[in-house]
């Protein structure tokens, strides 16, 4: 799936969810969390240059990050 559909998939479910007032800040959090699974890419390193391939949509994606990667971007996003 491209980042562009994945983010807005995310969004949906705040959107349907949401207060008419906050529909705009719900969208905005549910496509960045959306988009969350793919920050694996920033995974790098010196000594292996295709290491971020390794760990590409490894564990991010899997069903056991969910709860995590939405616990994370929940706090970053309201604190």
């Amino acid at each position: 799936m491209d980042p562009l559909t994945q983010g807005l998939v995310g969004a949906t479910l705040p959107q349907s969810l949401a207060k008419k007032t906050n529909i705009w800040v719900a969208s905005a959090c549910g496509f960045l969390a959306g988009l969350a699974p793919d920050l694996d890419v920033f995974i790098r390193s010196s000594e292996d240059p295709l290491l971020f391939l390794e760990y590409h949509r490894q564990f991010t994606h899997s069903l056991i990050f969910i709860p995590f990667g939405g616990f994370i971007c929940a706090f970053l996003f309201f604190y």
